[in-house]
């Protein structure tokens, strides 16, 4: 499927190759699709500002989510996630783990600074983020096992 394609053409397994914008909530970043662009995807996998080829993985009446499975211009954020599983169609617990540590607190002060301006009225409101103890993968809030058929234990995938 073709970037110029109608915007009710896409379905689920579909690829388009999108500029990613600004982060959203859940490890998902904002592009838009269509000629002009206007159907919001939310990407996983992504950074803002790169191109990737995006397969799109669930259809909504408003929006599309897609996962990034190939990066084309990849950001200077991007690093190399230390789990294996941190990928598309894998694991669900790792979203930020192609992320800079720096930067993934950058991210989440924007998802917060957004919120805020959107939900709130507060547009100018200062945001800061801190460090985790840890470091980035040292911490969790919650997790989330399921368990096989043979007995062992191990994290769901996304959504």
């Amino acid at each position: 499927m073709t970037a110029a394609a109608p915007l009710d053409d896409y379905v689920e397994g579909d690829t388009v190759e999108v500029t990613v914008g600004a982060p959203a909530h859940g490890g998902h970043c904002v592009a838009r699709i269509g000629d002009p662009p206007g159907r919001v995807v939310f990407v996983r996998h992504a950074l803002p500002g790169e191109r990737v080829v995006a397969e799109i993985t669930e259809e909504h009446p408003g929006y599309l989510r897609a996962d990034a499975v190939a990066v084309l211009a990849p950001s200077p954020d991007r690093v190399e996630a230390p789990c294996p599983y941190a990928r598309p169609d894998a694991c669900g617990g790792c979203d930020l783990q192609h992320v800079a540590p720096a930067a993934q607190l950058e991210w989440k002060a924007s998802v917060v600074r957004e919120q805020l301006a959107r939900l709130a009225g507060l547009p100018d409101f200062p945001v800061r983020v801190e460090p985790l103890p840890g470091g980035p993968l040292g911490w969790r809030t919650r997790v989330r096992y399921t368990v096989d058929a043979a007995g062992r234990p191990g994290l769901l995938k996304h959504r």
